[in-house]
């Protein structure tokens, strides 16, 4: 899975050092940011770009939610479709939007991804890289665009979103898009703790596996093939992008360098990017006791045929 081996073993790896991604003129502006080692403002230029970024991939998704909707009606056919009840349509209509979030963010920040953060001079893990590459900012762009867009829809549609999902994990999709619309592009602009935003950006990509097992699901053909297949992407792909990486992650965390960002940052990261580990974790349960229950011929639970996106 592409996003979930580092580019080199650690024996591998050069010396640990700040990589510079950036022009000379942007790397001159990155240096007037930081005084001592901390970041001491958001450029109101990188400001506008992300936000820019964020709001094309939102109005992309809206675009595509509409054609996609009004397109599945004559894609399943009318009479199934019109057969199908009100929380498996709003699940179809959704699908494509969910699975191109699944493919376009990880590809985004494939670049940026690295087993772990360099090294600072204390000898802890840097929680200040700067310039920071451009592939996580199109990557936390485009995923904090496509959750925009999906928070805004579970709430416009309140009543097919719970009805598909369910009252508890309805809530628990909220909070999660909140926090990561609210937080990741603060990480993002202040260049802090960005690895840990890269790493759960490209974890996205079991959601694209789940977008098509659910469509297959609602339609009648996962039990084929080519159903076997996706059901298989879909475990491969979040172990090895959620669970495989989390002891790095976990590592760089309780490692990094909390002295080189102010307090708020600090906090901050210390209180939420263990939510994703959390939540990894007890998704991962859930989708062991599903495989054990059809390893050994038990009733399959209704639970993973929601409209679940095991999103960190």
């Amino acid at each position: 899975n592409f996003t979930s081996f580092p580019r080199a073993l650690p024996s591998q790896n050069p010396p640990r050092v700040a990589v510079t991604w950036t022009s000379g003129a942007e790397q001159r502006r990155a240096d007037q940011r930081v005084s001592g080692g901390r970041a001491t403002m958001v450029d109101p230029e990188e400001l506008m770009h992300f936000m820019t970024l964020m709001a094309g991939s939102c109005a992309m998704h809206v675009v595509i939610r509409l054609v996609w909707g009004a397109a599945c009606p004559y894609m399943v056919g009318k009479e199934k479709w019109a057969s199908l009840p009100m929380e498996k349509q709003y699940g179809l209509k959704f699908a494509l939007n969910m699975g191109i979030n699944g493919l376009l963010a990880p590809l985004l920040v494939y670049p940026a991804l690295a087993r772990n953060p360099p090294l600072a001079p204390n000898g802890r893990f840097a929680t200040v890289v700067m310039p920071r590459s451009p592939a996580s900012t199109y990557g936390c762009a485009v995923a904090t665009g496509y959750m925009a867009f999906d928070l805004g829809s579970m709430l416009i549609g309140y009543t097919e979103s719970v009805a598909a999902n369910g009252k508890a994990m309805f809530h628990l999709y909220v909070w999660h898009h909140l926090l990561s619309i609210l937080f990741w592009p603060v990480a993002i602009l202040n260049s802090s703790f960005v690895y840990f935003v890269d790493w759960f950006v490209a974890s996205e990509t079991s959601s694209m596996w789940l977008a098509i097992r659910g469509a297959m699901i609602t339609l009648g053909t996962i039990n084929s093939r080519l159903g076997m297949f996706v059901q298989l992407a879909f475990v491969a792909s979040f172990y090895l992008s959620r669970i495989a990486v989390m002891p790095d992650l976990v590592n760089s965390l309780l490692g990094a360098d909390w002295s080189a960002v102010p307090k708020w940052q600090a906090n901050l990261a210390a209180t939420t990017v263990p939510i994703p580990f959390l939540l990894n974790v007890y998704w991962a349960v859930l989708i062991a006791k599903s495989v054990v229950k059809v390893v050994t011929g038990g009733s399959r639970g209704r639970k993973g045929e929601k409209r679940n996106s095991k999103r960190a």
